[in-house]
Order: structure tokens, then C-alpha cells, then sequence
């Protein structure tokens, strides 16, 4: 019995010591780096040495200087973190060897980059080796102003040639839909109407449709169906569908000035689009406002009634 309560008491101390061991508090990873210092200055009033407030199209600069006390400096990086994303990293080297303890620029971050909501900004060098060096783990934030307007997921019919009480044309500027039947009343809203064209094989069989949208200023003849001759026109203008802009619409879509971009590099002067929209396509389009939009076809389906509609979403300047 001594020998069992001579264990039980070894195992006891052994534990205890291993818990003290085990309880010392880790490195502070904030402190393992005191030999480099970050700083953020104001020569103008475009930098950012904390939090900026700004709208889009503003400018931002970075002003920082950053010593090194101990260890030459050989690059810098700059890292922008937004949302959830990866961050992303620009590193440069440093070429002047007078600079490698003591090292100053100005970033002027490219009004591209900026997007609506929070992102930040650290900056810290890397050594010879391109190993960091550390930073205090400093940032800058710059939040802009909401600049463009997301509508998203809405569905849209394919007109109805009997009843036309489908919802085939829609309303950019309140993200509404609207029949053929209640679409006179509401006309100065309505952006475009949607139809699609049977395709046939030989022998006249259906093998698909191919999809359209048309401003209601386009000719009587795009589709004769629906007469829109009496409606009040809103001379919103397309461009061609482009494939596969799935990626552009969710990653580079991202402010006002972004989506402009995006659509000026499109020729935007159709009423009518004519060489049929697919799933996962885009138009870009020009409001008589003057505000630019991308439209995203996500899909083309039918409900469970077997009526076929596409699935939309939209970004168009505020």
C-alpha cells in the first residue's frame, strides 16, 4: 500500500509540474519585433494616417517612414486587406543602400483600387532574405462611401403572349418588375422587356431559344407582340452580351468608378441587343441619367409551372 501512495503522489507532483510548464505565457507576437518602427505621416491632406472617411474618385495617399534600428532593409511591402479576401501584396524593393535603415515614400493607391466599404493597409519591410522584419502591426484604414447600388438575384419572366400578365420588363431604378399589363402606367420607369426566339432544327423542332432584352424605343418589329408604341420611352442603351463575366461581376465590379470603367470599355449604344444572352453573361448599359450599370445573367430556367424566366443581378452607379 506505501509503495501504491508513494506513486500516486510522484504522478501527482509530476503533473503539477508539468501543468506550471506548460501554464508560461507564450511570446507576444506584438513585441517580438521592437527593432523596426512604421510610421504614417500627414504632409497632405489626401494621406491617411489612421481612418479616412472618402468618397469614390478620391485620392488617398500613404506617406510612411520606416526604420530599422538593427537589420538593413532590402524591400517593403504594402498589404490591403478588405473583407474576408486574401490580403493583397505589392513588395518593392529598396535599390538606394543609404536608405536600408531609414527608408520614406509616398503610395498613392490607385482610385481602381478603392472600393465602397473598409479596407486597410500595413506596410513593413523584409530583410536580404525577404524575411519580415515587423511593423508594431500598424495599419491605416480608409472606408469609402457607398458609390453604386447592387440589386440582386431578381427574376424576370419571358413574356406571356396571351394573358401578358408575366413580369418581362424590369425597373433599374427600383429593382421592380413589371407585366406587359401594368407596364403602360409605370413606362417612365421600365429600363427594358426581355423576350426570347425559338430555335429549330430541320425539321421544325424546338432545339432552344435564344434570349434578348430591348428599351421599349426599340422598332415595333423586335418584338411585335407587346406594342409599346404609346408607352413613355426611357432611352436606357446596351452593349452587346459578353460571356462569361461571372468573376468580373462579383471581384472587379467593386465601386462606382469600377463599374464605369468596366462599361466605357464597351461600345453602349444598342436599344436592343440581337445576338442572344446566355447564362452567365453580361450588358453593360448607360441610364439616360448617365449612370452605368452591368447587368448579370446568372441563369435561364423554368419554375415549376414550367414558365421560363432568368435570373438577374445588377450593379449600376448611385
Amino acid at each position: 500500500m506505501k509503495t501504491k501512495n508513494i506513486q500516486k503522489l510522484c504522478l501527482l507532483a509530476l503533473s503539477v509540474l508539468l501543468f506550471t510548464s506548460c501554464s508560461k505565457e507564450a511570446p507576444n507576437i506584438f513585441n517580438m519585433f521592437t527593432n523596426v518602427s512604421v510610421t504614417y505621416n500627414s504632409s497632405d491632406p489626401r494621406c491617411v494616417t489612421d481612418y479616412k472617411l472618402i468618397n469614390d474618385k478620391e485620392e488617398v495617399w500613404i506617406d510612411f517612414t520606416i526604420t530599422s534600428d538593427k537589420e538593413d532593409m532590402y524591400s517593403y511591402v504594402i498589404e490591403t486587406s478588405a473583407g474576408t479576401a486574401t490580403p493583397s501584396r505589392i513588395t518593392t524593393p529598396i535599390t538606394d543602400g543609404t536608405k536600408r535603415r531609414s527608408f520614406s515614400f509616398v503610395y498613392k493607391i490607385p482610385v481602381t483600387q478603392m472600393r465602397d466599404g473598409l479596407q486597410s493597409f500595413r506596410v513593413y519591410p523584409l530583410n536580404e532574405k525577404g524575411v519580415y522584419m515587423g511593423d508594431g502591426y500598424k495599419k491605416v484604414t480608409v472606408e469609402q462611401n457607398p458609390s453604386y447600388v447592387i440589386l440582386a438575384n431578381r427574376d424576370i419572366y419571358m413574356p406571356d403572349t396571351v394573358a401578358k400578365v408575366l413580369p418581362s420588363f424590369f425597373s433599374l431604378s427600383d429593382g421592380t418588375t413589371y407585366s406587359y399589363t401594368n407596364g403602360a402606367t409605370n413606362a417612365a420607369k421600365i429600363d427594358f422587356g426581355i423576350y426570347r426566339t425559338a430555335v429549330r432544327d430541320g425539321q421544325g423542332i424546338i432545339t432552344g431559344y435564344v434570349h434578348n432584352i430591348y428599351n421599349t424605343s426599340a422598332p415595333a418589329t423586335t418584338f411585335p407582340i407587346y406594342d409599346v408604341s404609346t408607352w413613355t420611352k426611357r432611352l436606357t442603351k446596351f452593349s452587346a452580351p459578353v460571356a462569361s463575366q461571372g468573376t468580373i461581376f462579383t471581384n472587379s465590379a467593386f465601386s462606382g468608378s469600377t463599374i464605369e470603367t468596366l462599361a466605357k470599355a464597351r461600345t453602349i449604344n444598342l436599344n436592343a441587343t440581337t445576338t442572344g444572352i446566355t447564362s452567365t453573361s453580361a450588358v453593360f448599359f448607360q441610364t439616360p441619367e448617365g449612370k452605368y450599370g452591368m447587368l448579370y445573367f446568372f441563369f435561364f430556367t423554368s419554375d415549376i409551372d414550367k414558365k421560363p424566366y432568368c435570373n438577374v443581378s445588377v450593379k449600376m452607379q448611385k
